[in-house]
């Protein structure tokens, strides 16, 4: 009986056992010529990150392909998991260098990932306690850096480093090897930290406030900087003229103005990187050449600004120094008039962080009367100069500019397919033009003699010129023409000449593309509007005219060959200061400057 009750105890495992194996003896997945599928979801990010600096390659990882493999039709082969990463079936090199983090899921038993990317074939352990970034280089072999996803200690501030990986291997024909020190737009320097960094090594992270940037990258020379030896940021290209292969000095090269993000961590990475060739002479090209140059890299991207925006204040009444406030506090120290402290460079007036919302801004004298005094709603990202300036009826008055950081216009029509689509308001996206390498300029007339106030390219309107091979260069009427007194235009403030620093057709010379686009002098005309449409209108010769080629240049001494100095690409404003009648002492109308960015 006990034995009778035993077996009656097992029936059900029994009865179990036998269908699993029923299951398993009576179906067979075909897995024949069928791609493998990876769980994509809830799929956590392991401590390695890929970079590639090389161009296009496969990636396999642990046998699992995560790329098409050169496969005619781009997503035979692919896997789920692998389109998630490379959704165009490849792992192209892009001025970012195309970062993805290896899915947890990818890693075998043992927290080792099997990689086999293009000729190269290598194993990496997941080091959770150390992170690490790796960066395909042109050679094809690896290189390995510490990560710091530390956020800055100040939450308005971003942290930069630098990482020299350039190299001879390829046979720098530019000699653009060596250490780098990393400066402002007018060669000035950042940080020591940031100076004299040598190949393979990198630099100590150091911390700025968040902002529009125009960094330049030189090597040094016995401690200095090599004003001849300018790295280029890719995917911008060297200087290399092969009509003239003995003379190539790496100057007068426009990098691009980025704005770091409050609480993000950055990288400019040095590596060896292909430059295409251009010329006008009748001599054979080479394919191209491999020499040194720099990407901007984000190791951690804090996600979009929801708390920080930018002022900065400028004084523009003859006679006055004026102390700007915002909620009681300063902002910055006591301004003399700009018309006499803006010489014939761009003058950079100090800019403070705020956060989001409402904010008071009085301007008092140096007696501490206040002169005007209004509100102002910040929202994040907002840049704006405070103007100070006397309108007609001799009241100062506040004029709050908004300013453009990112080279962007709104086209009212745009050609997809070559159609042209008119602007029905229901989408602006496609209709936003962005200018990587952008000399963008405001125009604002803050001279109350003037009623309307017209900026020219000498004698002509801010047209593009005849032959120019910029097509792109846009210019907007409402941007400079009938400008009154304090106004500001609601769209397209900006005019924007899209500068590349070696293009396909140039002479190889960075200046001679740049002078049929750029305009040499700027100067003011007295205009009209509709109905009595006077455009551009009377010249208004006792304004002398503004050269531009010493307005938006930031430091000659960085140019020590005349020839490749030329108008450099940053954020600027044009104003009008001054008075026109009763002018004197120093308050002659004149043209000044204002630059945004460093």
């Amino acid at each position: 009986m006990r034995q009778k009750k035993t077996i009656l105890a097992y029936r059900p495992f029994l009865f179990l056992l036998a269908t699993m194996l029923c299951l398993s003896a009576c179906t067979k997945d075909k897995l024949d010529n069928k791609p493998i599928h990876t769980e994509v979801g809830n799929t956590s990010a392991s401590a390695i990150r890929m970079f590639n600096l090389a161009g296009s390659v496969d990636v396999t990882v642990n046998n699992i392909p995560l790329t098409a493999l050169e496969s005619k039709n781009q997503n035979q082969g692919s896997t789920d998991i692998g389109l998630s990463i490379f959704p165009t079936g490849k792992w192209v090199s892009g001025e970012d260098g195309a970062p993805f983090t290896l899915p947890n899921s990818l890693l075998d038993k043992n927290g080792k990932a099997h990689f086999i990317i293009g000729s190269l074939d290598t194993i990496i352990v997941n080091d959770v306690e150390h992170p690490k970034d790796y960066y395909l280089m042109t050679n094809g072999h690896l290189h390995v850096g510490e990560r710091n996803n530390v956020q800055p200690a100040a939450s308005q501030n971003f942290k930069i480093r630098i990482v020299n990986f350039g190299s001879k291997a390829l046979g720098d024909q530019l000699q653009l090897n060596g250490p780098v020190t990393l400066t402002y737009a007018d060669g000035s320097l950042i940080d020591q930290r940031l100076s004299n960094i040598a190949l393979g090594s990198s630099s100590d992270y150091i911390e700025l406030p968040y902002g529009a940037y125009q960094f330049k990258l030189f090597l040094t020379n016995g401690g200095s900087i090599d004003l001849t030896k300018q790295l280029a940021d890719f995917p911008s290209t060297a200087y290399y003229d092969a009509c003239n292969p003995s003379f190539h000095p790496q100057q007068g090269i426009n990098p691009r103005v980025r704005t770091f993000k409050p609480g993000g961590v950055y990288t400019i990475l040095v590596s060896e990187n292909r430059h295409n060739l251009f010329t006008d002479c009748d001599k054979v090209l080479p394919p191209g050449i491999y020499a040194n140059s720099y990407r901007v890299l984000t190791e951690f991207n804090p996600g979009v600004n929801s708390t920080f925006a930018r002022m900065q204040a400028v004084n523009a009444i003859p006679g006055k120094n004026i102390l700007f406030t915002v909620d009681g506090k300063a902002l910055g120290a006591q301004q003399p008039y700009i018309g006499q402290i803006a010489g014939v460079k761009a003058h950079q007036a100090q800019y403070q962080i705020y956060v989001q919302g409402k904010h008071h801004i009085v301007a008092r004298d140096e007696n501490g009367g206040v002169m005007a005094e209004a509100d102002l709603t910040l929202y994040p990202y907002d840049n704006y100069t405070i103007w100070l300036y006397n309108n007609k009826a001799g009241k100062p008055v506040l004029v709050f500019q908004p300013n453009d950081m990112t080279g962007t216009l709104y086209a009212s029509t745009y050609h997809p397919n070559g159609q042209i689509i008119p602007d029905d308001g229901t989408n602006g996206a496609a209709r936003l033009v962005q200018y990587p390498y952008a000399l963008q300029s405001r125009f604002i007339n803050l001279c109350a003699d003037l009623p309307y106030a017209t900026f020219t390219n000498d004698h002509q309107l801010l047209l593009p010129a005849i032959g120019s091979n910029f097509q792109d260069s846009i210019r907007y009427f409402s941007a400079y023409v009938n400008m009154a007194p304090g106004a500001l235009p609601l769209r397209n403030a900006s005019v924007i000449y899209s500068l590349a620093n070696y293009s396909p057709g140039s002479t190889g010379n960075p200046a001679a593309n740049e002078k049929v686009n750029v305009p040499k002098l700027l100067r003011v005309f007295r205009s009209k509007p509709a109905p009595e449409l006077e455009v551009p209108g009377s010249l208004e010769s006792s304004i002398a005219p503004l050269d531009v080629y010493e307005a938006f240049v930031a430091n000659n001494s960085l140019y020590t060959f005349p020839q490749f100095k030329s108008p450099e690409t940053g954020v600027y404003t044009v104003a009008l200061v001054g008075r026109l009648s009763n002018a004197g002492n120093g308050n002659q109308a004149k043209l000044i400057v204002i630059k945004h960015n460093k």
